[in-house]
């Protein structure tokens, strides 16, 4: 069984500039819920710190128990801004997903074997680190494996040549490169 991953919530009831500065000087971060379940967006707060630690471990890609009012819903971050300068976490927004049904997301891709052509004394240009995917939340992948052993120089592969070969379906543009070994 998958590790579950909690996030406590409470929802906001102001909103605005004025608030969403107070709060981050609380060590609070504001939030937004919306997605399958809920009916119309949710402005919620969350702890700073245990965001911070919790998105440390499992980033964009990962289901979180977010509880909320006495309800467990199922979320994803979806997104979130950054300050500019202090790079701290300004405001997030989480996609509540439905079990069976299924949501746009992005995954990272891991490159796994030695490819030939690098054995050979070429060199690997990666181009593509993560693949956008429309999945259920069961078939969620923590990251996408391509084996790439078999690779020799001056050779490339493409999203298409990795189409139909995973419980998801790929959404990223079919032409482009995932990676090249260059002689």
């Amino acid at each position: 069984m998958a590790e579950e991953f909690i996030l406590k919530a409470e929802e906001r009831k102001k909103i605005g500039k004025e608030e969403a500065l107070r709060l981050r000087d609380d060590k609070m971060l504001p939030a937004i819920v919306y997605g399958s379940g809920v009916e119309n967006p949710v402005p919620i707060t969350v702890s700073y710190s245990d965001f911070e630690k919790l998105f440390s471990k499992v980033g964009k890609h990962h289901i979180i128990s977010l509880e909320l009012g006495g309800k467990k819903l199922k979320v994803i971050v979806k997104d979130y801004k950054f300050h500019p300068i202090t790079r701290r976490f300004q405001h997030i927004d989480l996609l509540a997903v439905a079990e069976g049904k299924s949501f746009i997301t992005e995954v990272p891709v891991n490159y796994t074997g030695t490819p030939i052509g690098v054995k050979e004394g070429g060199s690997m240009l990666i181009f593509t680190k993560k693949l956008k995917i429309r999945t259920t939340p069961k078939d969620l992948p923590n990251s996408i494996e391509i084996d790439i052993s078999d690779m020799k120089q001056k050779q490339y592969m493409i999203v298409r040549e990795i189409l139909g070969k995973f419980n998801f379906k790929v959404l990223t543009n079919e032409g482009n490169v995932l990676i090249e070994i260059k002689a």
